[in-house]
C-alpha cells in the first residue's frame, strides 16, 4: 500500500488506498449472505428441533453471532469509507502542494 521513495520516506499512492477500500468493501459484501444464511438457518433448525436439548442453543448460536458478524460488516464498510477518504485527502493535498510550487516557480 505504500512505498519507500529514495529518501526511505513512506509514498502513500490515493490508487493504493482506493484499491484497499475497493477490497475491504468487497468483503463485507461478500460476508453478508453466509451470515444471514447461518443466522436463518440456526433458527430454523432450532424452531424444527423444539422440544430436544439442543434447540435453545442453536436459538442462542445464530441470536448470538448476529449482532457481531454485523458489526463486524459495519467495521469492514466504515473501514472502506475511511480509506477512500484518506486517499481523497493525500490527492488534494498533493495538488495543493503541486499548486503551491507552481504559483512560486510563476513568480520567478
Amino acid at each position: 500500500m505504500s512505498d519507500k521513495d529514495s529518501a526511505g520516506k513512506v509514498v502513500i499512492q490515493p490508487a493504493d488506498l482506493r484499491a484497499s477500500a475497493g477490497i475491504v468493501k468487497s468483503l463485507g459484501e461478500e460476508l453478508g449472505a453466509p451470515v444471514q444464511n447461518a443466522v436463518n438457518t440456526s433458527t430454523t433448525a432450532s424452531g424444527q428441533l423444539t422440544g430436544w436439548s439442543i434447540a435453545g442453543g442453536l436459538g442462542q448460536l445464530g441470536s448470538g453471532w448476529a449482532k457481531p458478524l454485523g458489526a463486524l460488516r459495519q467495521r469492514l464498510a466504515d473501514t472502506a469509507s475511511n480509506l477512500n477518504a484518506n486517499a481523497d485527502a493525500h490527492a488534494h493535498n498533493d495538488q495543493a502542494v503541486a499548486g503551491g510550487w507552481a504559483a512560486q516557480q510563476a513568480a520567478k
